[in-house]
C-alpha cells in the first residue's frame, strides 16, 4: 500500500513545524485529501537516581493542563539525538549524565505527522544547574519507581514519550 502526492502547498510555516496539505493517489487509482505536519522531532529522557525518576511537570497549553513528563526537546536540524537528551537532561533538570542508554525511537501520531522521538534513559547522574529556557517553567518532581509503576497503572501518566521511557526503564529490570 502506497500514496503518492499528486498536488502538495504549505499551508503553515512556524518555528516549530510546518503543515502541508494536498491530493494523493491510491495505488487503486482514488485520490484522497491529507493534511500533514512537518517536525524536527525530538528526544525524551528518563534520568535515574538511584530508586527514583526525576520527572518534570508543566503547564501545556494545547491541552490546557499540566502535564507530568521525562525531560524533553525538540531536535535541531544536524543535531545528534544524543546531544540533544545531554542538553535538555541538564537544562530542565540541572544533572548531566554519565551515561545515556537509547532505547526506543517512536512515530508520535503518524497519520498526520512525521515526529519521531528517540527516548533514553539516563544513569550516573551528576548535579550541575538547571538553565532554563527563558519562556519555560517547570517544576521538578521525584518519584519513587513504586510511585512511577503505581501511576502507570492506575493511567495518570498521559505524556506518550514518558509512558514509553517508564515502562522501557521496568522492562529491562530496573525495580
Amino acid at each position: 500500500m502506497k500514496e503518492t502526492w499528486n498536488t502538495r502547498n504549505v499551508q503553515f510555516e512556524g518555528k516549530i513545524f510546518k503543515v502541508e496539505a494536498g491530493d494523493v493517489q491510491l495505488e487503486d487509482g482514488m485520490i484522497a485529501c491529507r493534511e500533514i505536519v512537518l517536525h524536527g522531532g525530538g528526544v525524551g529522557v528518563v534520568p535515574v537516581l538511584n530508586d527514583r525518576v526525576i520527572l518534570v511537570r508543566q503547564f501545556r497549553i494545547a491541552v490546557n493542563k499540566e502535564v507530568l513528563e521525562i525531560p524533553a526537546g525538540r531536535l535541531e536540524p544536524g543535531e545528534s539525538n544524543e546531544n540533544r537528551a545531554r542538553a535538555e537532561l541538564e537544562e530542565e533538570t540541572g544533572y548531566c549524565a554519565g551515561r545515556l542508554v537509547h532505547v526506543a525511537s517512536c512515530y508520535c501520531s503518524p497519520g498526520f505527522t512525521n515526529e519521531r522521538d528517540h527516548i533514553f534513559l539516563a544513569f550516573d547522574l551528576e548535579k550541575t544547574r538547571q538553565s532554563l529556557e527563558e519562556d519555560e517553567r517547570v517544576e521538578i518532581v521525584e518519584l519513587t519507581f513504586d510511585a512511577c509503576r503505581a501511576m502507570l497503572d492506575r493511567c495518570e501518566i498521559e505524556d506518550a514519550k514518558t509512558i514509553i521511557g517508564l515502562r522501557e526503564l521496568f522492562a529491562r529490570g530496573h525495580k
